[in-house]
């Protein structure tokens, strides 16, 4: 008996070892949709530094583009944020474009009503 006891405690405790927990990873710059209202063309790079912060991505081949990303291990945190924001810039630093890859909107099952 006490030897199927310590065996069924040893196999538990095992059993606990090998389910081991998983950490969120998050990596990048978390930018708001709502942020993105306040870029426009005309900005020089330092107010953009001071509205997003430092890019996560400067070309050295190219300066004038800079790219903010964002990405985690669970793609439901934060799911709500701006995963891909691209900024252009001309050659006096002048903001002349951006691409934005924006959260994707919630899925509903409810079908259409026309």
């Amino acid at each position: 008996m006490l030897r199927l006891l310590l065996t069924i405690t040893l196999l538990t405790s095992l059993t606990a070892c090998i389910n081991a927990h998983r950490v969120r990873v998050d990596q990048g710059v978390l930018i708001e949709p709502e942020s993105l209202q306040s870029l426009q063309a005309g900005l020089t790079q330092d107010q953009v530094r001071n509205l997003f912060g430092p890019a996560s991505n400067q070309s050295s081949f190219n300066t004038n583009r800079w790219e903010y990303l964002f990405q985690s291990s669970d793609p439901t945190f934060q799911a709500d944020k701006v995963k891909k924001l691209t900024i252009y810039f001309d050659d006096q630093g002048y903001v002349t474009s951006w691409d934005a890859t924006l959260p994707e909107a919630p899925k509903t099952d409810e079908p259409s009503k026309q």
